[in-house]
């Protein structure tokens, strides 16, 4: 398969003859490592051009005038670019790219001989890379290995999606019926009777509530007090469901008359 290579920097466009890309480490005599990884620069020499200037104003250029940048690392410029690889030529496919951020040119080398005319080689040392930054993947895929050197400026990790989680519904809920003592539900209440009031609950456990029986057209009898106002007040919600034994006693003429006022 026929390759192309093209550089993107500095607001420039070359067309490469060739490219290098290395890492290394150190070695003992046995050939074990004694270092960490090393390297990672960017060579690529391609045919000069009216604005290779700016490759030379990128190498000379500081930051010691920014306060905000400390010694050493106001003694370069930082720049982002890529090197794209195409099938067959620059119109092609786009196969993979090396993709760098906060890189510095660390070498400017041209040269002229008859036979090859003049060329400008340019070693960059990037402290972000993307090693085979493949554009027509997903996001997670873009990069099979990415090297990011300490002295990174502008590196933001990517958050992971988390996953959905409803929201929680907290709203207290109460479900409020009578069952008579084998705990048979019943619509109604009879005079004389003893009943369960069932108080079911959600999401109120600790709170404290008042209990509204005025609906009815009888008074009830709990803990040996008939109800006042037909409500009972105060009372605590210490789990899911409570069961309050009532007594139905017929309506209290100053009861009713309490209502009415």
């Amino acid at each position: 398969m026929n390759v192309k290579a093209k550089l993107f920097v500095c607001g420039e466009e070359r067309e490469l003859f060739n490219t290098n890309l290395n890492y290394d480490r150190l070695i003992d005599w046995n050939g074990k490592p004694t270092s960490a990884l090393m390297g990672g620069t960017i060579s690529v020499t391609f045919e000069s051009q009216m604005y290779d200037d700016s490759f030379l104003e990128w190498i000379i250029a500081d930051r010691t005038e920014n306060k905000k940048v400390s010694y050493p690392f106001n003694l370069y410029q930082l720049r982002e670019g890529k090197v794209v690889f195409y099938q067959d030529d620059f119109d092609g496919l786009e196969i993979f790219e090396y993709s760098f951020k906060d890189a510095t040119l660390i070498n400017y080398h041209e040269k002229f001989c008859n036979q090859s005319g003049m060329q400008v080689t340019l070693t960059i040392s990037p402290a972000m890379q993307d090693y085979r930054f493949f554009n027509n993947s997903s996001w997670s895929k873009k990069s099979t290995t990415r090297y990011i050197k300490h002295w990174q400026e502008s590196f933001i990790p990517i958050k992971e999606t988390a996953p959905y989680k409803a929201k929680e519904d907290t709203t207290p809920r109460f479900t409020c019926y009578y069952t008579d003592l084998e705990g048979n539900k019943q619509a109604e209440v009879n005079t004389g009777e003893e009943v369960y009031l069932v108080l079911k609950t959600e999401n109120a456990i600790g709170q404290t509530i008042d209990i509204d029986l005025s609906n009815h057209t009888k008074d009830f009898v709990y803990k040996d007090k008939v109800i006042e106002n037909d409500i009972i007040k105060d009372f605590k919600v210490t789990s899911s469901e409570h069961k309050l034994k009532l007594r139905v006693v017929v309506q209290q003429e100053g009861e009713r008359e309490t209502i009415q006022n």
